[in-house]
């Protein structure tokens, strides 16, 4: 599920309280803002890597190729021969690819013609949200309509660790209009189907701090600790950078209005 994150900087807390000084915005507040920049982030970084279409089709490519390396997909005719080999008197039979000469098929496969079962002996061959290839003659046999209804159904949740810093970044307080502006839409469609949570401590003077938590599984599989550092250190930068510029337009505006 993944290590909560804690924005705890010294020198971040400096630079807040400077801002606070003369910008006069509180430092919870501006923890809030950091904390939903630091979700942004942590999504980017989260595989697949990117917020555009492109890390999108890679997130499909990547689930297909793991649902195909536990699935033999069959057509309609091939299924019925996949079903005549378990009703033959002799055992140990198999359907033998003419060109190569090796089995692709044998009796002793699971066959699956439901979506239900599909579904289930995926779950069995995941480790970690990720399934482990199968050699041929060990994948179950399942009719093409079931495996394509299991692909699309699989497919609808790419992103959907990302979706977990979604909920992060939209429980934060952040003082935005747009709290889910950086999040593209294939990974706030998964929001629903998500968790994550916020946590807060005040502590003395300007102390606060701020623990966020991807809570969808396998989230930690994907966004390791380097990974992660690296996005939290981004949003700091990030956040520091808007604060230097509010804090000399403010500074800039006061001496304007002195003179």
């Amino acid at each position: 599920m993944g290590n909560p994150i804690q924005i705890d900087d010294k020198k971040f807390l400096r630079k807040m309280k400077k801002y606070e000084e003369v910008v006069g915005k509180e430092v919870a507040q501006l923890v809030q803002n950091a904390g939903r920049l630091c979700a942004i982030e942590c999504a980017k970084y989260t595989a697949p890597r990117g917020n555009d279409t492109d890390a999108k089709k890679t997130g499909e490519k990547s689930l297909t190729k793991d649902l195909r390396q536990i699935f033999t997909s069959v057509n309609p005719r091939w299924w019925k021969e996949v079903i005549g080999l378990n009703k033959r008197k002799t055992r140990n039979t198999a359907l033998i690819n003419e060109k190569t000469g090796q089995a692709w098929v044998t009796d002793k496969q699971q066959t699956i013609s439901s979506l239900e079962a599909a579904a289930a002996w995926h779950k069995s061959n995941k480790t970690k949200g990720r399934t482990k290839r199968l050699i041929l003659i060990e994948r179950a046999v399942v009719k093409e309509s079931v495996f394509k209804k299991l692909l699309r159904e699989n497919l609808r949740k790419v992103g959907l660790c990302k979706a977990g810093w979604a909920v992060v970044a939209e429980q934060c307080k952040a003082d935005v209009r747009e709290p889910l502006k950086g999040f593209p839409s294939w990974v706030k469609r998964n929001m629903p189907k998500a968790s994550g949570s916020v946590s807060e401590v005040k502590r003395d003077g300007f102390g606060f701090e701020l623990k966020l938590h991807n809570k969808v599984a396998y989230s930690r599989e994907n966004l390791n600790a380097q990974s992660e550092s690296f996005a939290v250190n981004l949003a700091k930068k990030k956040m520091l950078s808007m604060m230097n510029k509010a804090i000399r337009y403010e500074k800039a505006k006061q001496a304007e209005f002195q003179q």
